[in-house]
């Protein structure tokens, strides 16, 4: 399968790694980056789209 002519694949699986980007730098360096609630699992379902993507100031929902 051809996955670049999936519309919107690239454009999620780059969005959920610059929020863990922003959460690596803030786990590194708390001045720097945010705190998103954003851990590999969070990363990985919202790059295959399992789960939304947050907007950029926003955490990820707490897990139950």
């Amino acid at each position: 399968m051809d996955y670049d002519k999936k519309p919107g694949r690239t454009s999620k699986v780059k969005e959920a790694l610059k929020r863990d980007l922003e959460q690596t730098k803030h786990d590194l360096n708390h001045k720097k980056g945010r705190d998103l609630n954003q851990d590999v699992g969070d990363t990985l379902k919202q790059a295959t789209g399992k789960e939304p993507i947050p907007p950029p100031y926003l955490p990820s929902p707490d897990k139950k």
